[in-house]
């Protein structure tokens, strides 16, 4: 009974913390060989193609970052270019057959956590710990309980928009499976298309703009300058 437990929550089919831990294992292991493979690179010769869409990410990435965070964007490319990473392998697992670890409000939650301590700590670092403060007081002290409500919810409303998201589109996908029945077979490949892939890169994309919006926010206007 023990080895079958084990081995249910071992499942990435069944499970959503064995999923996130193979997507994190798997991705680690594509990172690293990756670096093996750039470490061998001329910087003096002709760029492989294999690497221009990488550098590419990353350079966009790294643009983004520096006109909205400033001066210390090298602090925080690599963390928002791993939550880009993680979410959309985490938003795609279906597609490798594995349960979906951004279906579960929990894992959402976390990620969303990890972002709202993020966004705090930016605040403190920048403003001063009693700059950071006075910040709930703006624009007025009456505001202080709205500030504070909206602050901590935050990470709630950012955890739901991408559960929401997710399992609404994995709804639509099989409310049309059962719909067509066996007229589903040549239609559900471009359904899955659109929805595990197209729609993935889409929540991505809202989940990490709007992480550095709100980073960018506590940040004081004088330190966003990057030259």
């Amino acid at each position: 009974m023990l080895l079958a437990d084990v081995a249910h929550y071992l499942d990435p089919s069944k499970s959503s913390i064995a999923a996130t831990i193979w997507i994190v294992v798997g991705v680690s292991i594509f990172l690293f060989i990756l670096f093996l493979f750039i470490r061998r690179v001329d910087p003096m010769k002709k760029t492989p193609l294999w690497l221009i869409p990488f550098m590419w990410l990353v350079d966009m990435m790294n643009g983004y970052i520096k006109v909205n965070i400033g001066k210390r964007w090298k602090a925080y490319s690599p963390w928002f270019l791993t939550l880009i990473i993680f979410i959309f392998f985490a938003n795609i697992s279906s597609v490798y057959l594995f349960t979906n670890p951004t279906g579960y409000v929990v894992v959402t939650f976390a990620l969303a956590m990890c972002t709202f301590f993020v966004i705090q700590a930016s605040g403190i670092i920048s403003n001063g710990f009693l700059g950071y403060l006075k910040g709930f007081l703006d624009p007025t002290p009456v505001m202080l309980p709205m500030n504070i409500l909206s602050e901590f919810t935050l990470p709630i409303s950012l955890s739901l928009r991408l559960f929401g998201n997710v399992i609404s589109g994995a709804c639509i996908s099989i409310l049309i499976k059962n719909l067509l029945g066996w007229f589903a077979v040549p239609v559900m490949p471009f359904i899955n298309l659109l929805f595990d892939i197209a729609f993935s890169l889409i929540q991505v994309a809202v989940f990490v703009i709007l992480s550095v919006i709100f980073t960018s926010m506590k940040i004081k206007d004088e330190e966003k300058i990057y030259s």
